[in-house]
């Protein structure tokens, strides 16, 4: 795939901004801009998802000496992060544990891989579940055993990628993957699964989690992070936090001298289904925010273009509603573009009752259902005429 795919509109570098993007990926010498409504940008910073990073990583800057509000805020998100994270730890081990017993490898993804390779900022990052890819024929088995183990099935719809999701009362919730969407292993064009990466050598054991318990390699997380963010979630922001990617691979060492290795070996992984001139723009994104560079919002350069666009479809409710209408035009599928695009619209046309449920509410009976299903449309064409007019 080429060519860069998002078109955002113009977004204000405010004082506020440029301190939230200092404080969460900046040098933490770096002098803070003069006039800072400290209260505004910790709400910014809360809105934008980082504020339990610059509350682990920045509390100490001088200009928050005089701010105890926003100092106490920061800490607050900060604090609540760390608690997540122990807390997936906790069930990480759980879900290791009942591979062993279900005779499961599990390798896990997303926040748990980056705590297990320790590219995880304590109290940085919130972890809202554990995420576990499992061999496609093993998942029932290894729900079986969080059954028994206390975990409760169905608490989310099913996917293509994943099983219902399993929530336990104390340790929260646990997706299994039968696959990542928007990551292959070459030669193979098929999103990668639990056998594409163990026959390609790049998960590793994780004798801390247990003994059925695997990681990706490096380079693996940094491809995973892009998919998910750039092509899972890049025409539906408001479901990722978006800057949480730059988050990730400063984490993970983009920025640094193993930068670009990481990257030449993670691009081949994704190429099809997230841009090269994307993922380059946000490899430079990286660099420039963690130099503390000065940045021209208004340059239609592709790292401030890809930053604009991780703004703006939290902050701009129209471009928000108009990047629906690309969702369709860019599926994340397997096959042709021309499948896929057929896919995401059956998707979208043919609900489950679960999807009434979420979209709708609850019905009262199934005429209930019915009604929104013969509805939806003349829903959908009402939405995607809001989201042509945002667009214009």
């Amino acid at each position: 795939m080429s060519g860069f795919r998002f078109h955002p509109p113009a977004v204000s570098l405010t004082r506020e901004l440029h301190w939230v993007l200092l404080r969460a990926f900046g040098p933490l010498e770096a002098a803070a801009p003069a006039g800072v409504d400290l209260a505004s940008a910790v709400e910014l910073a809360t809105r934008l998802g980082v504020a339990a990073r610059i509350g682990a990583r920045a509390r100490g800057v001088a200009e928050l000496a005089t701010a105890p509000a926003a100092t106490a805020d920061l800490a607050h998100a900060s604090a609540q992060a760390a608690a997540t994270q122990l807390r997936a730890r906790e069930a990480a081990h759980d879900v290791a544990a009942a591979g062993a017993e279900a005779a499961v490898g599990c390798c896990f993804l997303k926040g748990t891989a980056l705590a297990d390779i320790n590219a995880l900022l304590p109290g940085g990052r919130p972890i809202a579940d554990v995420d576990v890819l499992v061999r496609v024929d093993a998942g029932d088995r290894l729900g079986a055993a969080l059954v028994r183990r206390g975990f409760a099935a169905g608490a989310s719809e099913e996917y293509p990628h994943q099983l219902p999701a399993f929530r336990h009362p104390g340790l929260g919730m646990v997706e299994v993957h039968r696959h990542l969407p928007g990551v292959a292993v070459p030669p193979s064009t098929r999103f990668a699964t639990f056998d594409h990466l163990e026959q390609a050598g790049v998960i590793e054991a994780s004798p801390e989690l247990g003994p059925a318990a695997k990681v990706p390699a490096r380079h693996v997380v940094v491809a995973h992070a892009l998919a998910h963010a750039l092509a899972q979630h890049g025409w539906s922001p408001s479901a990722y936090p978006q800057l949480r990617l730059i988050a990730d691979l400063l984490d993970l060492g983009i920025a640094g001298e193993d930068g670009e290795p990481l990257l030449d070996r993670a691009l081949p992984m994704i190429d099809r289904w997230v841009p090269a001139e994307e993922v380059r723009a946000a490899y430079e994104l990286c660099r420039l925010l963690a130099a503390g560079s000065s940045l021209d919002l208004a340059s239609d350069e592709p790292p401030i273009l890809l930053l604009r666009h991780m703004l703006a479809g939290t902050l701009d409710d129209r471009y928000r509603e108009a990047l629906k209408l690309d969702a369709v035009a860019h599926p994340l599928h397997e096959g042709t573009r021309l499948g896929g695009r057929w896919a995401a619209l059956r998707q979208a046309v043919v609900l489950s009752r679960s999807q009434v449920d979420r979209i709708y509410g609850p019905q009262r009976s199934r005429w209930g259902y019915l009604m929104w299903r013969l509805l939806r449309p003349f829903d959908l064409a009402r939405r995607w005429l809001a989201a042509l007019r945002a667009r214009r």
